[in-house]
């Protein structure tokens, strides 16, 4: 069955296919086009938009953070922490520059975007979730550095952030920390298994399937020798979801990864976790890169949830 896409994202989609199985040229020229996607934003008026450095989690290191400040916040604004994709490996504060401006207008709250560590043959897991966990407890504790309120902490993230974002619920369940109000995990990697949906939206990947060594996955992991991975770094893996904060879970139908998305947001409910469930018809992987009426409408529905859980309505 043909497969197609919500109107306004068939060039997304496309970008998707030309990445995957294009030849270097046409893949050079659909990284150009995708640039315009990521990289496109506009500052509200009043809102400023401040870069930081704060302690790193290794000693003598530091982190770069990101500070997205609406104008005409009251005292102690909640805060969401943004952590961005690039399958672990790219990725950095400028992808979502369109993303942090709109949840920050539209909760209104407060965003920090976080830079961590990406992974490549020296950097893999738990490094880039330990310096979102950094990130996370410097912005507790220094909430009044930025207007925050340290109660009221949100997290997002998309795709390798989304992934991210649920493995931080899980270490902060664990082992302490700020507690969160709301975790959105929009298009999450949490097995890195293979599923329904893995075959039948292989042309909508960003690699190749069958190329498992390669595969961003187990560059992340590393080092794990065939074992199942902590569920810290695959969150679908962890057998007791019991305690986790409200999850927020977007999910596109022509994602290869939509199933284990799935399967984990029937999980959460099982467990009795809070969580939402969002799947998004006919739109590929990251689909909210793109600044058409669907992304603004998944995006005011997390805004609207984050004000839920903040106390906002």
């Amino acid at each position: 069955m043909e497969r197609k896409a919500y109107p306004g994202y068939e060039y997304h989609l496309n970008l998707y296919e030309i990445i995957a199985h294009g030849t270097e040229e046409e893949k050079e020229k659909a990284n150009a086009e995708q640039q315009k996607y990521i990289k496109g934003y506009t500052l509200p008026e009043g809102m400023t938009m401040e870069d930081r450095m704060i302690p790193g989690t290794e000693p003598g290191t530091e982190l770069r953070i990101r500070v997205y400040t609406p104008a005409g916040l009251p005292e102690k604004a909640p805060v969401i922490m943004e952590i961005h994709g690039g399958g672990w490996v790219a990725g950095n504060l400028d992808i979502d520059n369109y993303r942090c401006i709109y949840l920050a207008e539209h909760t209104p709250c407060i965003v920090v975007g976080v830079e961590y560590r990406l992974t490549n043959q020296e950097v893999h897991f738990p490094a880039p979730l330990l310096d979102c966990y950094t990130a996370l407890c410097w912005i507790h504790d220094h909430a009044d550095e930025i207007g925050a309120d340290p109660e009221r902490i949100g997290l997002h993230g998309t795709s390798a952030g989304g992934n991210l974002v649920g493995g931080l619920a899980l270490y902060v369940r664990d082992h302490g920390g700020p507690d969160i109000s709301l975790a959105v995990m929009n298009c999450p990697a949490v097995t890195g298994k293979t599923y329904p949906s893995t075959f039948q939206n292989e042309k909508f990947a960003l690699r190749k399937e069958g190329k498992k060594r390669e595969a961003v996955e187990h560059l992340y992991i590393g080092g794990m020798n065939g074992t199942n991975p902590s569920y810290y770094a695959m969150p679908g893996y962890c057998e007791d979801l019991d305690g986790l904060c409200p999850i927020y879970l977007v999910i596109a139908e022509l994602d290869p990864l939509r199933d284990e998305g799935l399967e984990f947001a029937a999980r959460l409910l099982q467990a009795g976790v809070p969580c939402e469930l969002n799947l998004a018809p006919r739109v590929g992987h990251g689909f909210c890169v793109v600044d058409r009426p669907l992304t603004r409408w998944v995006h005011d529905g997390i805004c609207a949830s984050f004000r839920r859980e903040f106390g906002m309505l």
